[in-house]
C-alpha cells in the first residue's frame, strides 16, 4: 500500500509539474499578445493623428478656395 501511494505521489507532482510549465507557456504567450496590441495601439494612434493633420490640411485648403465675402465675387 505504501509503495501505491508513492507512485501516485509522484505520478501526481508530475502532472502538477507539468500543468505549472503549461500555465507558464499560456502566460509567457499573453504577455507576448499583450506587448503587440500595446504596439498595435500605438502605431493606429499615430495613424489617427495623421489622419487628423490630413483632414485639418484639407479643410485650410478648402477654406482658402472659398471667397472670403459673397460681395466680393
Amino acid at each position: 500500500m505504501n509503495e501505491q501511494k508513492k507512485e501516485c505521489g509522484c505520478a501526481s507532482n508530475a502532472l502538477l509539474v507539468e500543468m505549472l510549465k503549461a500555465m507558464n507557456n499560456q502566460s509567457q504567450a499573453m504577455t507576448a499578445q499583450s506587448n503587440l496590441l500595446a504596439e498595435q495601439n500605438k502605431v493606429m494612434a499615430r495613424i489617427v493623428d495623421q489622419n487628423n493633420e490630413l483632414i485639418a490640411m484639407m479643410q485650410t485648403e478648402d477654406d482658402e478656395d472659398k471667397p472670403k465675402s459673397p460681395y466680393l465675387d
